[in-house]
């Protein structure tokens, strides 16, 4: 909706947010790819099964049309100008979901049970907590280069990969903030149900990212209890996996015989 009601005001936010969605976008399409490939055996390289095609075709996509870590830059860059500008105005932050940093900042709780890693609010408040301190850091990065004497453009270039892991987190953060929205549209239900345990799947794979325990959110054992929370939620979604695959509406003819009885296809009546 942001692409259709755009206007000449808003297409620096279309930028920012094409950015991060494409690169993480074109990212998890190689990551599936790979996991679908080994998941199929051999039978993932086989032609007619077109995953070995997609990936080749996918491939391109981490440097078309802007290279991913560029773009992430290239993210971290518009928001370390709006914190900027924000202090320089001395106003709250407004736009690219930066209202976050107007509140207090969030904590996360010391034990971290079942019923907390699946809690929106704590999800929300340990993505924001993340993009915050990141945001900090690099304002605060850059800010020292430049008072050494480094141009602007080298100062962030020095930045690179403090640059990169706020881009990440910018992009983890909008994108759930997409699956709450959604949420919270629908009418208690087993959708909804369903839908609660993708966001909540979603949040903890984003949590289980090593920045969480390299900046310090998270301490090692609440680190595992995500990691175990994630494995019960696959469990909980395996018996969903097919209704959601199948919602998506693709044809069969755009899908290879290993989606099918791939002992039939690959029988010698078939060959």
């Amino acid at each position: 909706m942001l692409y259709v009601k755009r206007t000449p005001q808003s297409n620096k936010i279309i930028h920012i947010v094409s950015s991060s969605f494409k690169a993480t976008f074109t990212w998890n399409n190689m990551q599936i790819l790979q996991e679908c490939r080994e998941a199929c055996g051999g039978q993932g390289l086989k032609t007619e099964n077109r995953v070995g095609q997609l990936k080749g075709e996918y491939d391109v996509q981490s440097t078309f049309e802007g290279d991913n870590l560029i773009l992430m830059q290239q993210v971290s860059k518009a928001l370390f100008a709006e914190y900027m500008a924000a202090q320089k105005r001395n106003k709250v932050f407004k736009g690219l979901g930066l209202e976050h940093m107007n509140k207090p900042c969030p904590v996360i709780p010391l034990q971290l049970t079942s019923t907390t890693l699946r809690c929106s609010q704590f999800q929300m408040d340990a993505l924001c907590l993340r993009e915050r301190d990141l945001l900090n850091r690099f304002v605060a990065d850059v800010s020292k280069c430049k008072a050494k004497g480094e141009s602007n453009e080298q100062a962030f270039m020095m930045c690179y990969e403090l640059a990169q892991d706020l881009g990440k987190a910018f992009s983890d953060r909008a994108i759930f903030q997409t699956f709450v929205d959604a949420e919270t549209t629908l009418p208690a239900g087993s959708l909804k149900d369903v839908l609660g345990t993708l966001r909540s799947l979603y949040a903890l794979i984003c949590i289980e990212d090593v920045s969480f325990l390299q900046y310090g959110y998270l301490s090692v054992d609440n680190g595992a209890n995500v990691r175990r929370e994630i494995t019960k939620l696959c469990t909980e979604l395996r018996p969903h996996a097919l209704a959601l695959v199948s919602s998506f509406g693709i044809p069969d003819a755009f899908l290879g015989p290993i989606a099918f009885n791939w002992i039939e296809a690959n029988a010698w009546s078939s060959v």
